[in-house]
Formats: structure tokens, C-alpha cells, sequence
């Protein structure tokens, strides 16, 4: 009786990680207030909505930091991680929820669909909690995940050098215009549109997704520092990022005839913020940008370290490389949304 009375407090202080999950129920109205205050030149009330926009993944990762620091990471711990790692991947999620609705042709109901899916996330991970055992020892992974750690990276330095990094200076471009944008990418595009080439980079795109969640999961056990969390929330946020953007590009835009140029991306001719269903893109590619290239920072950081550089130095590196990765993400979301030199 008393060891269940303890359990139940110490389980307790857990649940304020719903919180950030709770925000995010108000996610598709944070983004449509933004939009009525920004379309009537409301500029503070806009900044409000906007903020509130942010503070959904910026909850879920403050909660992904107090989890990943506790001392004793048991199975409820877990749990938690997941929902926050869910919870910091919402602009992704959203878009995808917004394309799939389109195809099927039903309009008006992403709020609905949204409150339904969370309502659904959050009573599967209340029963769970209810029905776990608080034992440590189960979180803990003996898996030797050095095989698919190589891979991820291996498959990784591919898709950097072929694609992404090429495509993330492409749109760093759309700053100087339109012109020297579609000037660069049709250059680009004869290298990762290839006959050859473009199935590879997709084949290795879906082989990161999955396993991205393979090395994901047992580090769900593991006590981090701030940049090993930054790692496996931006991973998180890349899953589902990249299984939107694909199926944006080849289902809703390429299959039905429409280029996947720097209009169509920026949302052309009403804007990202001139359009109700687009403003939730601002968020979604202003993480997705950053929190990519974040990733491969932090990913960098954990190759060093495997090589015996020290951890301070590769810290410093690492915090370095995202600072100048939020330089590179803020050109191109700035030009993205409309701002030119």
C-alpha cells in the first residue's frame, strides 16, 4: 500500500509535461489569429499569435530537457519523452494533416482532425502511464546500434552533398529574387532531378526516416545534455518533416502537374502570410530549415566524439555550426517570405 502511495507521488510531478501538449491543442488557431491580425496590419496582436505558434515546440523541447536530465529515467519518463518529441514535431504535423485533407477534398476540417488526433495521442499516453511499472532497468537498451548509426551517417553525407545542401543554397538565393533563384535551380536540377539520381535520394531519404527512429528510441532511456536532446527532437521534428514535404512535392504538387518551383514553395502569387491554409508553412520551414541543419551539426558533434576529439572542443564546434546554421535558416525564410536585396 505505501510503496503504491510513493509510486503515485513520484509519479505525479510528472504530468505537467501535458502542458506543452495542451498548447498545441490550440495550434491551428494560434496560426488563423495570426493571420486575421496580420491581414489587418494588427501588428502586436499578429506578434502574439505568432509567439504563441512558437511556444508549442518551445514548451515540448523545455520539457524534453527536464525529462532527459533526470536522474532515474524509468518507463513512465519514456512515455513522456515520446509525447514531448510528438508534441515539438506540431508544424510538420500540421501541414501533413492540412495536404492529406486536401486530396481527400474535405475542407474546413484540419482544427477538427487536429483536436481529434491529440485527443487520441493524449488517452493512449494516460493509459499507458496508468498501466506501466515505474522500473528503470526496462528504459535501458543493450542494442548494439553501431551498424545503423554508420548507415544514418553514411546515408546522410549523401543526401548532403547530392541534395540538401545544394537545395538549402538554392533557396538562400531567393533573397537576391525569383530570377536568380530558378536561374540556380534549373542549373541544380539536372544533378538531383537525374533520371538515376532522384530515386536514390528519395530511396535514402525514406532509409533515414526509419532508421532515424530506430537510433530515436533507445536514447529515449538515456540521461542528455542540451545538444544530445537538440539531436533527437530535431530527428523527431525531421520524421515527420520529411514525410510531409515529400508527399507535398511528389503527391499534391508533382502528380498533378504543378512545378515544385520557388512559387509554388513560397506560395505564390497570395504569399506565405497573405493566405489562410499558408501561413502554417512559416513555421513548418523555418524549424525544418534550421533543425536540419541543427541535426547535422549535432550529428558532426557525435562523430567527433566517437574519434576521441574532446568533448569541450566538440561542443564548441557544434554550437558554433548552429550558430551559422540559424544564419543560413534565417535567409532563406526571410526570403521565403518575401524580404530582397
Amino acid at each position: 500500500m505505501h510503496s503504491t502511495v510513493a509510486q503515485a507521488n513520484r509519479t505525479l510531478p510528472l504530468y505537467w509535461h501535458f502542458t506543452p501538449t495542451a498548447l498545441a491543442l490550440g495550434y491551428p488557431w494560434y496560426l488563423a489569429r495570426f493571420y486575421e491580425e496580420a491581414g489587418n496590419h494588427h501588428t502586436l496582436g499578429a506578434l502574439f499569435a505568432i509567439a504563441l505558434v512558437w511556444v508549442v515546440p518551445a514548451s515540448a523541447f523545455v520539457s524534453l530537457l527536464s525529462l532527459a536530465r533526470l536522474d532515474v529515467i524509468d518507463a513512465k519518463a519514456v512515455i513522456l519523452r515520446r509525447l514531448a518529441h510528438f508534441t515539438f514535431a506540431s508544424p510538420p504535423l500540421f501541414v501533413i494533416i492540412g495536404v492529406l485533407l486536401y486530396l481527400m477534398k474535405i475542407n474546413g476540417a484540419d482544427g477538427k482532425v487536429w483536436l481529434a488526433l491529440w485527443a487520441t495521442v493524449v488517452v493512449g499516453t494516460v493509459l499507458t502511464l496508468t498501466t506501466e511499472r515505474s522500473d528503470p532497468t526496462r528504459s535501458r537498451s543493450n542494442r548494439n546500434m553501431g551498424p545503423v548509426r554508420v548507415l544514418h551517417g553514411a546515408a546522410s553525407v549523401a543526401i548532403i552533398a547530392v541534395f540538401l545542401f545544394p537545395h538549402l543554397g538554392n533557396h538562400a538565393v531567393g533573397i537576391f529574387g525569383t530570377d536568380v533563384h530558378k536561374t540556380l535551380m534549373l542549373a541544380l536540377r539536372h544533378v538531383y532531378r537525374a533520371g538515376w539520381i532522384e530515386p536514390i535520394v528519395i530511396t535514402l531519404f525514406f532509409f533515414q526516416i526509419v532508421s532515424g527512429l530506430v537510433l530515436l528510441m533507445p536514447k529515449l532511456g538515456l540521461k542528455q545534455r542540451v545538444l544530445e536532446t537538440l539531436q533527437t527532437a530535431s530527428g523527431a521534428y525531421l520524421v515527420i518533416f520529411i514525410a510531409s514535404h515529400i508527399n507535398s512535392v511528389f503527391i499534391l504538387a508533382r502528380y498533378f502537374g504543378t512545378d515544385t518551383d520557388y512559387a509554388w514553395a513560397t506560395g505564390a502569387p497570395a504569399g506565405l502570410i497573405g493566405d489562410a491554409w499558408n501561413v502554417r508553412l512559416i513555421p513548418h520551414y523555418s524549424l525544418g530549415v534550421w533543425l536540419v541543419l541543427c541535426h547535422i551539426a549535432c550529428g558532426l558533434r557525435t562523430v567527433m566524439l566517437a574519434h576521441g576529439v574532446n568533448a569541450q572542443r566538440a561542443d564548441r564546434i557544434c554550437w558554433l555550426l548552429i550558430a551559422a546554421s540559424s544564419i543560413w535558416a534565417a535567409i532563406v525564410v526571410a526570403g521565403m517570405l518575401g524580404v530582397r536585396i
